[in-house]
């Protein structure tokens, strides 16, 4: 029997989010940072894990450093929190088109299948969750699909799962990239099909009302399996957001359906 489909949870209009949600994301990330201090205690009270292993996959222009956080409390709570080991998650040469991004992303997905590959081979086949920044989210959703008897569960933060254009970044990305193609002629269905395709894991969607860089409109997944929960975030500080890493620690304690 096939895996049920996913839909995305947004309407046609596909805007940026508030300009004053952007202007104001390094002070809302740099205060939600500073909170991981205060917060200590109560983290280390959350639900402790079986001990499975996660890997924590970074957003567009992050490594293994931006998830460290993350990291060193899924292993307070006793999970065998994994880098990604691939290095920085940007590509080499220039983006000026979404054909070029497909490029990117098949050739990352290729990189964490073979890492996924290895650590359910290292763990006895144990499955493995998968916890993605924004990019991130798009490559554990895919490989998710691609691979259910090896993927436990899926958690997603910021991630952008609709038309791109619904981002703060699109445009910046144009300019930086210098990318000459018009909108109308930027093929995006393919990261949509990406993303909405069918799968079975259970997958966890984190989005922010007040996400600086990712329309909440395109934020959000709707289908079997799916559990859609909204936090206060800056984008730029998801994975060291104290208010995100609870739900985090909620989630994976959760028994498998």
């Amino acid at each position: 029997m096939p895996s049920p489909s996913l839909t995305l949870s947004h309407g046609s209009d596909i805007r940026p989010p508030r300009l004053s949600n952007t202007l104001g994301e390094f002070g809302r990330a740099a205060k939600e940072c500073s909170l991981l201090v205060s917060r200590h205690r109560q983290l280390a009270k959350l639900p402790r894990g079986d001990g499975h292993p996660v890997i924590a996959l970074p957003g567009y222009g992050g490594d293994d450093g931006s998830m460290s956080a993350l990291r060193y409390w899924l292993r307070r709570w006793n999970y065998q929190a994994e880098p990604w080991k691939l290095g920085r998650n940007i590509p080499a040469g220039r983006i000026s088109q979404m054909e070029h991004m497909h490029e990117f992303q098949e050739h990352m997905l290729s990189r964490i299948q073979q890492r996924v590959d290895d650590l359910y081979e290292l763990c006895d086949r144990q499955p493995i969750s998968l916890i993605g920044w924004s990019l991130g989210g798009i490559y554990a959703n895919a490989m998710a699909q691609r691979e259910p008897e090896k993927i436990r569960r899926v958690i997603s933060l910021g991630t952008p799962y609709g038309d791109p254009k619904g981002t703060a970044a699109w445009n910046v990305l144009k300019l930086l990239n210098r990318s000459t193609t018009p909108d109308h002629e930027q093929n995006t269905d393919q990261w949509v099909e990406l993303n909405a395709g069918p799968r079975s894991v259970p997958t966890t969607v984190i989005y922010s009302p007040c996400d600086g860089i990712v329309s909440p409109s395109i934020a959000r997944l709707e289908g079997p399996n799916i559990d859609n929960i909204e936090v206060e975030s800056s984008h730029l500080a998801f994975a060291w957001n104290p208010a995100v890493m609870e739900k985090v620690a909620e989630v994976l304690a959760r028994p498998l359906p």
